[in-house]
């Protein structure tokens, strides 16, 4: 049973110039993707979907416009508020959002307080997120709580990373051509399966949703979770 699914989102501004738009078009269909998807998933009794939305790198080395557009998506994601309500799904985000404004932060907060009693989906959004990243702020943590090194378990690693209440990902996603893993998920994806794509995110449909649910019962999985 495919019970977390996580999507590296990519391939949007190809998406955008292959139909001769401005970079920043795709916004509205990445975030109309990303409802379709969602619900999409929901309704095959998928309990964990986490979508990568923006690398701690993207931050850096995006333009000043695309990083304002992202935030903007950021900001509306309160006006699904009664959507997630009314679908009982909760939202989680993962990531140093320290590094959002503090409007971005407060729609945050506030979306994942209403809906944390939710229960039939737990879609969570990984923002300002990298693996490296994550890795190090948990080892700073680790420090600062004085955790005596020699008795460090990986499970107690965990506890400290950004994943500490997300169950492992059974497969992991890319969409856009690219055959790499950008440094998602460094810790948690030791036996994750993998699924490359050529479709961009916006072109990501619920047929080739089902071409993952089905490369993921066609592995097969000799370990234990």
């Amino acid at each position: 049973m495919l019970n977390h699914l996580w999507i590296i989102m990519d391939g949007n501004r190809r998406w955008a110039r292959s139909r001769m738009l401005p970079a920043f078009a795709w916004h509205k269909a990445w975030a109309d993707n990303v409802v379709k998807i969602v619900d999409a998933a929901s309704a095959r009794w998928i309990k964990y979907i986490t979508l990568w939305a923006l690398s701690t790198e993207n931050l850096e080395k995006r333009s000043e416009q695309e990083v304002k557009g992202i935030i903007k998506l950021v900001n509306s994601i309160e006006w699904y508020l009664w959507k997630m309500k009314a679908e009982s799904l909760k939202f989680n985000v993962i990531g140093d959002i320290s590094k959002l404004p503090e409007q971005s932060q407060w729609v945050i907060s506030r979306v994942c307080s209403q809906t944390s009693a939710n229960t039939w989906i737990v879609m969570t959004l990984a923002l300002i997120y990298g693996g490296q990243d994550d890795i190090v702020r948990a080892t700073r943590k680790i420090i600062q709580a004085w955790v005596d090194p020699d008795t460090l378990t990986a499970s107690e690693f965990k506890s400290y990373t950004d994943l500490a209440d997300l169950p492992v990902p059974d497969m992991i996603v890319r969409t856009g051509w690219d055959i790499r893993h950008s440094g998602f998920l460094l810790f948690d994806s030791a036996y994750s399966e993998y699924y490359y794509t050529q479709k961009w995110w916006p072109a990501f449909d619920e047929q080739e949703l089902d071409k993952v649910i089905e490369t993921f019962h066609d592995s097969k999985r000799n370990f234990w979770k």
